[in-house]
């Protein structure tokens, strides 16, 4: 006479089964040996799935031809490793000290078209990295040049611009213009939003009310927050490349200490629009990107 198993269902002799156990022993093997086999991993290879990112150079506060040319020089040596499809300047990239209202402190040691060619030098070197998107955000020492026409010589006003001085728009930039702003995907940018303390970039996310990114304050901060149900935003300054010694010789020293040299790199993701984007401090004229050091 036999006996169903409840497990499998099939009809056994009596024998087949444990005292008062309703499955066959076969059966209860079965159950032991899965419950003592080792976890196994898939180690099955998966499709690999490529991310079209883009890569970005930010570029703040150069004040061109007073900066740093040693510090400039390592921004292009990570730029030509780099090859970024877009190249963002973050304003004051002129330095304007010929059309300065301050009262000068010294004799002035260059014209203004000794300026303007030092300028176009550095956005030569620029336009040689090959970037198909290049965007000039202007700041306040670019706004120089309209306040001192207006001063000075207000017929001349809508004839003389910094985009055609420095032929800006055959370059294929784009240009835009003091206390406006663009966008780079969902990365708003613009050289400032009305102040340069240490909370500049904060106030700037929070005027945006998302991610951006400011040039103007000359120190270097990076601030990630979250919010209930959406996309981190990011609040973003990224120091300067200067030279102390000849763009803030109308501070004290002690003051203009606080600025940092450095840039930022980034990745732009084209479908979602976030940009990745990263500080580059850089120290004792050395820096780090994507695990290199650059000197």
């Amino acid at each position: 006479m036999g006996k169903e198993c409840s497990r499998c269902h099939e009809t056994k002799p009596v024998n087949a089964f444990r005292p008062q156990r309703t499955f066959c022993k076969e059966c209860e093997k079965s159950a032991r040996q899965a419950r003592n086999a080792k976890p196994t991993l898939d180690t099955t290879p998966m499709a690999k799935v490529e991310v079209p990112l883009e890569p970005v150079l930010l570029i703040p506060d150069c004040h061109i031809p007073n900066h740093n040319e040693r510090a400039w020089g390592l921004m292009l040596r990570v730029a030509m490793s780099l090859k970024p499809k877009h190249i963002v300047i973050l304003g004051d990239f002129a330095d304007g000290e010929t059309l300065s209202a301050h009262p000068a402190t010294k004799p002035g040691e260059v014209s203004f078209e000794q300026e303007v060619a030092g300028v176009r030098k550095c956005l030569d070197q620029l336009d040689a990295l090959g970037a198909t998107n290049k965007i000039y955000a202007s700041g306040n020492h670019e706004h120089r040049l309209d306040r001192y026409l207006m001063s000075n010589a207000p017929a001349m006003f809508h004839c003389i611009k910094w985009q055609n001085v420095l032929t800006l728009y055959e370059r294929g930039w784009t240009w835009v213009p003091y206390q406006k702003s663009i966008a780079l995907g969902k990365l708003n940018i613009t050289h400032d939003t009305g102040t340069a303390g240490i909370n500049a970039h904060r106030q700037a996310a929070q005027l945006f009310g998302g991610s951006s990114v400011i040039g103007h304050t000359h120190r270097m901060s990076y601030e990630v927050r979250g919010r209930l149900g959406g996309t981190p935003f990011l609040a973003c300054m990224l120091g300067w490349l200067g030279d102390f010694e000849k763009a803030a010789s109308y501070m004290h020293e002690a003051k203009s200490a606080e600025w940092v040299h450095g840039f930022g790199v980034g990745y732009l993701e084209p479908q979602s629009g976030v940009v990745h984007l990263q500080p580059v401090p850089i120290v004792h004229g050395k820096c780090v990107v994507n695990g290199r050091l650059f000197t």
